[in-house]
């Protein structure tokens, strides 16, 4: 549900529509490796929701491209694969992924992770 914000200017007002997050960003630091057709690349988890999370990388993205990830938090050897997901955006060193395909026990996995966080 989003709400209406009015704009006051000198030639008209005018109604904007802003949708508010359906998710809760929560602000991480996991190591994570990335797979795409075009090889592996190694960055960062920055930033994370229910839906998706916000990346750093070496390796410039496009949106678009699909990934599948796998992510290392807290330094572990351990990774909580992340699955597959759709570049949604890209700004040089930066990119927010989409979670598209996401097991029930990953996305426990995630929210266990996270929830220390909010």
């Amino acid at each position: 549900m989003g709400e209406t914000i009015s704009q006051l200017s000198e030639q008209k007002s005018q109604i904007l529509w802003r949708e508010p997050r359906r998710s809760v960003r929560v602000v991480v630091d996991f190591r994570i490796v990335v797979a795409n057709m075009a090889g592996l690349a190694s960055g960062q988890v920055i930033d994370m929701t229910a839906r998706g999370c916000g990346l750093r990388l070496a390796k410039a993205l496009k949106p678009g491209q699909y990934l599948t990830l796998m992510m290392y938090p807290g330094g572990s050897p351990a990774a909580v694969p992340g699955d597959v997901g759709r570049v949604q955006w890209a700004e040089g060193d930066r990119a927010g992924l989409a979670f598209l395909s996401l097991s029930h026990e990953n996305e426990r996995r995630l929210h266990q992770l996270c929830s220390g966080r909010l």
